[in-house]
């Protein structure tokens, strides 16, 4: 199991956000949360919740390796192709693409 704290996670996210130049509220606008939001995961009060850690790393051009998390399959084409998918699609895009991929997967 992996344990990263909070401080951990809130230093990385806003030293890369500083370094690209970026406010709380530009960061917090281009993954769709508050900037109350975005400075209570920044400070370490809040974990980031998985969608909206996805998307700060997707923006910030951050890796999981970057927060220590390693796994050999994330050079899987496929996977990185479907991980953006994940990141920069709407809940009802989502639910759309999960239903086709259950449906899919029966038949595989």
């Amino acid at each position: 199991m992996i344990n990263i704290d909070k401080k951990s996670i809130a230093q990385k996210i806003q030293d890369t956000r500083r370094q690209a130049k970026l406010t709380q509220s530009e960061l917090a606008e281009k993954i769709g949360i508050t900037e109350k939001h975005l400075s209570k995961i920044e400070t370490g009060k809040n974990y980031p919740a998985l969608d909206t850690f996805l998307k700060l790393i997707d923006v910030l051009n951050l890796t999981l390796g970057d927060f220590g998390i390693q796994n050999i399959s994330d050079t899987f084409e496929s996977k990185v192709i479907l991980q953006k998918i994940i990141n920069t699609s709407s809940k009802k895009q989502l639910d759309a693409c999960a239903e086709v991929i259950t449906a899919l997967l029966k038949h595989i």
